[in-house]
């Protein structure tokens, strides 16, 4: 019986946090209102949230058989070859 996916929130609220300090680091947008600024913290967290939903469905998709799968990737010449 294949595992349900764990519920995963839009975003969590340590991503609005990161996303606060995000915005806070962007100079350039001290001039927004503080329900403009809102507005842009939640599209931040959104693609924080995004990015670990994607990293998620990617780590169910990759193989566990206990072994580091990307030596199947590489050609025998090590991976600065591929630099």
């Amino acid at each position: 019986m294949p595992i349900k996916p764990l519920f995963i929130p839009d975003f969590f609220e340590t991503d609005l946090a990161r996303a606060r300090r995000i915005l806070n680091s962007w100079t350039s947008l001290k001039w927004l209102s503080s329900d403009e600024a809102e507005i842009v913290v939640r599209m931040i967290a959104q693609g924080i949230a995004e990015g670990r939903r994607y990293g998620l469905e990617l780590a169910a998709e990759c193989p566990t058989d206990g072994k580091n799968n990307l030596e199947a990737l590489n050609d025998g010449r090590g991976a600065k070859s591929q630099l």
